[in-house]
């Protein structure tokens, strides 16, 4: 089965379904969240999940270290009224009863967090104490800082997995992002080397992407104009490919970008994304936001 396929069948199960995906007998844990939270629509009820950097088994006393996530079911009613990601604190521990999920084969692609997961029985504790929690959070909020001679100080978000700093692109600053897995060190090595690549030939890169943003979008761009308020100026292709101004670029370790412009009010302030690899060039450009 492959990724596409995988995902259809989760999302089709029923929460009767989903439910026997979890082992029948609950377990005692203490767990520590971290990393958010989110939740999906499946067959009739949503999914909602929040992460976890490590739990303690309480029968056995073992601390587990690892993404994995805590689960439980919610109705479309209780989805609308809102505020479903408020049930549980980040960077908190609770002792929960909960069943955990039953091993099985997963294409290449699932996050280690989704075959990681307890579906919560019960609540039993917030906030219970436990020193080897209180040990991986420490060691969970110690800043991780990243030094480079091209670009500079890059600070780890352990919650988004990303590096974050900013660089001089064509005399001008922007943001930078480098999106890694945090517990392999060798994507934070191939994020950075990627992203060097894209800055020793930034005046090319640069040149690509507004140029293929100006073939993909001045035609939408002058059908906004039509709709403006007031009188604005003209748009072409080259006064497009002017305009737009580079405030962002996202790199991934295997040389896949995202590099977002500012629309200059073209498109009423939404942004305008370049999407390519560092191999193939620039595959597709939006405007989204």
């Amino acid at each position: 089965m492959d990724l596409l396929e995988y995902m259809r069948s989760q999302n089709n199960m029923t929460q009767a379904e989903w439910e026997r995906t979890f082992e029948d007998e609950a377990r005692e844990i203490i767990v520590l969240l971290a990393g958010g939270g989110g939740a999906g629509k499946r067959n009739g009820f949503w999914d909602v999940s929040h992460y976890f950097i490590a739990y303690v088994d309480c029968q056995t006393g073992a601390l587990h270290t690892g993404d994995g996530r805590i689960v439980y079911p919610v109705s479309d009613e209780e989805h609308d009224a809102g505020g479903i990601l408020d049930r549980f604190r980040r960077e908190a521990v609770y002792r929960l009863k909960a069943r955990k999920t039953i091993p099985h084969e997963v294409p290449e692609g699932v996050t280690a967090s989704a075959q990681n997961e307890f579906l919560i029985v019960e609540v039993l504790e917030d906030d219970p104490p436990c020193p080897a929690l209180e040990d991986v959070l420490a060691e969970y909020r110690r800043p991780v800082v990243v030094t480079d001679e091209v670009l500079g100080e890059l600070t780890l978000d352990k919650d988004l997995d990303m590096f974050e700093g900013e660089v001089l692109w064509r005399g001008e600053q922007i943001c930078l992002s480098l999106e890694v897995d945090v517990a392999n060190e060798d994507t934070w090595t191939a994020a950075v080397a990627a992203m060097k690549q894209m800055m020793a030939d930034q005046d090319r890169w640069d040149r690509d992407m507004r140029a293929f943003a100006a073939r993909e979008l001045t035609e939408l761009a002058c059908d906004w104009r039509e709709s403006a308020d007031e009188d604005v100026p003209e748009i072409t292709e080259e006064s497009f490919a002017q305009r737009i101004e580079l405030t962002s670029i996202a790199m991934d370790p295997d040389g896949s970008f995202s590099a977002y412009f500012d629309d200059d009010d073209m498109f009423f302030g939404h942004c305008v994304t370049a999407y390519g690899t560092l191999t193939d060039g620039v595959r597709t450009v939006n405007m989204e936001g």
